[in-house]
């Protein structure tokens, strides 16, 4: 009887850990399915159904229920619910048992949300522990997140520690943004910090127009002039965010003359004619400027200058009685005419005109180039 007892006995646990057994690859399965509804939720673009669909997964508890938390919280800050996704995360660093290499991972993550949310200063502190251990993608956030609160100089240190020697275009573009920051204190400083820009990288187009504008505001316009001459030659597209170094070159004249002598190797560039329109009108020739204005809408085959044209006339100070038919039918011109923003291709921001730096996502050089508008 004591044999057919532990005999009995041994079946039962038996077959209690097969049902424990069946049990678990049945909540495996139901969480994978659930994740993997919720993965093609957010490949058809509804966030709303994926939501559901990861945190029914989730609730199933099981090992892996990490990595599906980690999904759903990305997708809380994808679609803008950053106080759901912060407080995913703060509970999930609660959670006893939590691995360190995710603990780092979910540390990341709180902080991605915190910069999101525009919580600034928490994302600092969160970034800085993990940049601290060693963590190269902290490193990065903290970097970005420092050009977001306008501490450059801190930003460019972090790059140079992740680049290390030679060119970078990266630091060239942190480089710039600082110099022209620095511009309205310390004309000093501000040239310094574009020389370092483009000993960066001799190449980069922002760089070398960060320092036309500096050497404009320290009154040297001739190297002003041969620098925005070299970033044309490194970057044509970049002619319409060249207007702030040809401003500040302080001689319409040789301005004028620096893209005369450009526009017959480019007799069609909708911007350069742009660009010597509003040189025109600094130099004191209203009708002119007008005229080159219009010729540069007429060639406007992307529509980016379209839309800069329409800025400019928007923000420009009221004409005089003898212009402003001509100003009149420009602007009506210009707003009947198609055009398109151009758009960041990590975030998909739009912008009227190409910019360095994307505003939301923070990637510098980001923007494709607009399309043809037929």
């Amino acid at each position: 009887m004591t044999q057919l007892r532990w005999l009995v006995l041994a079946i039962l646990l038996l077959a209690g850990a097969l049902a424990l057994l069946v049990e678990r690859l049945v909540r495996r399965r139901k969480e994978a399915r659930a994740y993997l509804q919720g993965v093609r939720y957010v490949l058809s673009d509804d966030p709303d159904a994926a939501i559901a669909a990861l945190s029914d997964a989730a609730q199933l508890g099981s090992p892996e229920a990490v990595e599906t938390y980690l999904a759903l919280g990305a997708l809380f800050r994808r679609t803008g619910d950053l106080a759901r996704a912060i407080r995913l995360h703060r509970n999930m660093l609660m959670r006893p048992g939590l691995d360190p290499p995710r603990r780092v991972e979910v540390e990341r993550e709180l902080a991605h949300d915190y910069r999101r949310g525009g919580m600034l200063e928490e994302a600092v502190a969160a970034y800085k522990v993990l940049a601290d251990g060693g963590d190269g993608a902290a490193r990065e956030g903290l970097r970005d997140v420092l050009v977001d609160l306008g501490r450059l100089a801190e930003a460019a240190a972090i790059q140079r520690k992740l680049s290390g020697p030679g060119e970078d275009p990266l630091l060239a573009h942190l480089l710039a943004a600082q110099a022209r920051a620095e511009l309205a204190r310390d004309v000093e400083r501000g040239l310094a910090a574009a020389l370092a820009a483009v000993a960066a990288a001799p190449r980069s187009a922002d760089a070398l127009l960060a320092l036309a504008e500096a050497e404009g505001a320290a009154s040297r316009p001739a190297d002003a002039r041969e620098a925005i001459a070299a970033a044309l030659d490194e970057d044509p597209r970049a002619a319409l965010l060249a207007w702030p170094a040809l401003a500040a070159a302080g001689d319409p004249a040789a301005a004028l003359s620096l893209l005369d002598e450009r526009l017959p190797a480019a007799p069609d560039d909708a911007a350069l004619h742009y660009l010597r329109g509003r040189v025109l009108h600094l130099a004191g020739r209203p009708q002119d400027a007008m005229a080159a204005l219009r010729q540069a809408l007429d060639l406007d085959a992307a529509g980016e200058v379209t839309l800069a044209m329409r800025d400019l006339l928007r923000e420009a100070e009221a004409p005089a009685p003898e212009e402003l038919a001509a100003r009149h039918d420009l602007m009506v011109a210009a707003l009947l005419r198609k055009a398109r923003p151009v758009r960041c291709t990590r975030c998909g921001a739009e912008a009227p005109t190409r910019q360095w730096r994307c505003k939301r996502c923070g990637a510098f050089e980001s923007f494709a180039l607009p399309e043809r508008v037929t």
